[in-house]
């Protein structure tokens, strides 16, 4: 059976969190602290509880989904994990599926005009079986509170003069028209915030992205500069192998996604 959801529909959202008993499945590009904190307060304990986000670190500095919500999350023992591309918003609750425009916000679920179905019969199987095959798919990073906890002080490091600030009037009208057209995806905080908080590895290949020209690159690229780092870091032996996973790790932290094999788009502006 199948159900046409109109906004708003976080009461329809509450009431089937409430009422899952096995499992709860998310996937929305964004998610605020205030839908996160209404989801843990209704589901139960020891549930199956995952989440997909796409955490870019822009997200986070324009105010399109909140790290905090995210650290809510994992407090309840929920695993979460980064998938750049998505754009789906899908909500599986046991037997049940939502699959709608509206995002983990309270425009999303309140104040947007969205659209969905709700679905009952037995294609949520399927639908449960394409969700975990992204899930469990190793390509796509956990999200982590040490990851969370970089990016949280990547933010904090922003210079004031760049750091955004929106008017409690403005706040309202950007949630109610955030939409996934609208959102930046590049970080714009200032490099010196990223390098700042880099560990010695994550410092040097960074600034050898920095000197790449194009937006999009290769491993080939990075892997020009092998000299280079084999001379600020003597004492290891697979730089290359290096170079891949501090790639890796700015993918992990939203500096980074990864398009496809070998090719590599930059995150910041």
């Amino acid at each position: 059976m199948i159900e046409i959801i109109k906004s708003p529909w976080q009461n329809i959202f509450l009431h089937l969190l409430k009422d899952a008993k096995v499992n709860i499945y998310l996937a929305s590009p964004f998610i605020k602290l205030q839908t996160a904190s209404l989801i843990t307060q209704s589901i139960r304990s020891g549930i199956d509880f995952r989440y997909i986000n796409s955490f870019k670190l822009a997200h986070f500095y324009t105010g399109a989904s909140d790290l905090s919500a995210l650290r809510k999350l994992s407090q309840e023992k929920c695993k979460q994990k980064n998938v750049h591309n998505l754009h789906a918003k899908l909500f599986i609750f046991d037997d049940t599926a939502i699959i709608t425009s509206g995002n983990l916000t309270p425009g999303g679920l309140k104040n947007n005009l969205e659209y969905g179905v709700l679905i009952h019969d037995e294609i949520v199987e399927k639908i449960k079986l394409d969700y975990l095959k992204i899930f469990n798919n190793p390509e796509y990073p956990e999200i982590t509170l040490n990851i969370i906890d970089k990016a949280e002080s990547i933010l904090s490091s922003v210079p004031v003069e760049k750091q955004k600030t929106i008017k409690v009037t403005e706040k309202i009208l950007f949630e109610e028209i955030l939409n996934d057209q609208n959102i930046e995806e590049r970080f714009d905080g200032g490099i010196n915030s990223i390098l700042f908080n880099l560990s010695p590895w994550e410092k040097d290949v960074f600034k050898c992205l920095l000197k790449l020209s194009n937006d999009v690159f290769t491993l080939q690229d990075v892997y020009s500069f092998e000299k280079n780092l084999s001379q600020l870091h003597p004492n290891n032996k697979n730089v290359q192998a290096k170079i891949r996973q501090q790639l890796q790790y700015l993918r992990d932290i939203g500096l980074l996604e990864f398009t496809s094999p070998g090719i590599y788009k930059k995150l910041w502006a």
